[in-house]
């Protein structure tokens, strides 16, 4: 059998939630909000962060929601759908690259890339000592040369030199279908080429790393940045299809889903938790929240901003009083409120 409750605890029950829902309602919830808000910021004021929290306890949770959570399958469907929104978004046709980035922000983000020197150097020099670089530099050279020779007009104000070179091309011809000269002559051409960028490219990475070869590069980086900074963002839409997008957007999240399970990944979770305490820890939560930019109006307007809305929708699908009332019971019901009733004489 149910025991039965109290008369008196059922009335003060009834008072208790109808008190609470009038002050969830117009301005006095604001008011009420306010309120707990100044007294909740008095109390941050008094607690360390250390105090409130441990660090094995946020790292513990970093690692639940950023490396062990099993995200649903849906979440790659999401993924792709998000990726053709945002394809076919119309704010990309009236978007410049100039909108998200001034001149003096590409200009500062230039110099910063040129002070890394050392970083500049590695990339460099390991792009001239790779192969492809000199197979694609030597091409380049004797693709060149060819049309030169072919399309030269060396000997037009020669007298006889225009037949000599004719003669020259026929005899040379002629020696190559026979024996394979033109092959000899190429390869040997080839060797010399490939030679030649070799040491080229050493006295151009030099050029490339030295005080003038800032200026070159910045000035190759800003001129390249004026042409590029009236392209409509929509326009990037002849080169990267909505299929390309959305394949881009999910092989990305699977490579993040992969990259979580390497131990690095957790590290330097931890590293960022240690730094945080390090700095933050033996500090109030309200000094916390001051330096991160966190202060009363702010928490004031957007608790404002869901609170009203969250509680009208409670009201119109009758589950705010049910609510309320469930979390105010559980005392009037129990023998605590009997035992203080007693207490007092009741």
């Amino acid at each position: 059998m149910t025991k039965k409750t109290h008369p008196l605890a059922e009335a003060l029950l009834d008072a208790h939630v109808q008190f609470t829902l009038e002050q969830l309602e117009g301005e006095e919830l604001k008011a009420v909000v306010a309120e707990l808000l100044d007294e909740g910021l008095a109390d941050a004021a008094k607690l360390k962060l250390s105090e409130a929290v441990t660090k094995k306890q946020i790292k513990d949770t970093a690692h639940t929601y950023a490396a062990n959570l099993d995200l649903g399958a849906g979440i790659p469907e999401l993924v792709g759908e998000i990726a053709r929104v945002v394809h076919a978004h119309p704010a990309l046709d009236d978007t410049r690259l100039s909108a998200l980035m001034s001149d003096r922000q590409f200009e500062e983000f230039t110099d910063l890339v040129l002070e890394q020197r050392s970083a500049r150097e590695a990339i460099v020099r390991g792009v001239v000592a790779s192969p492809l670089y000199g197979r694609i530099a030597s091409e380049l050279l004797l693709s060149g040369i060819r049309g030169y020779l072919s399309q030269s007009n060396l000997g037009e104000n020669i007298p006889g030199a225009r037949s000599m070179m004719k003669l020259g091309k026929a005899v040379l011809s002629r020696a190559a279908a026979v024996s394979g000269l033109d092959d000899t002559v190429e390869e040997g051409l080839r060797r010399y080429i490939a030679k030649s960028v070799g040491s080229a490219s050493q006295r151009a990475v030099e050029m490339l790393l030295d005080e003038e070869g800032d200026e070159i590069l910045r000035d190759a980086a800003l001129r390249a940045w004026k042409e590029l900074k009236n392209l409509r963002l929509g326009e990037l839409r002849r080169h990267i299809d909505e299929r390309t997008l959305e394949e881009f957007f999910v092989t990305g999240f699977e490579y993040w889903r992969e990259l979580r399970k390497a131990p690095i990944y957790t590290q330097l979770i931890d590293a960022g938790i240690d730094a945080f305490f390090e700095r933050y820890g033996k500090v109030s939560l309200k000094a916390l929240l001051d330096d991160l930019g966190i202060d009363r109006d702010l928490m004031l307007a957007e608790a404002m901003r869901h609170a009203p809305h969250v509680i009208q929708a409670l009201k119109k699908k009758k589950m705010l009083e049910p609510s309320v009332r469930r979390l105010l019971q559980r005392f009037y019901h129990s023998g605590a409120f009997e035992k203080a009733l007693a207490a007092h004489g009741g």
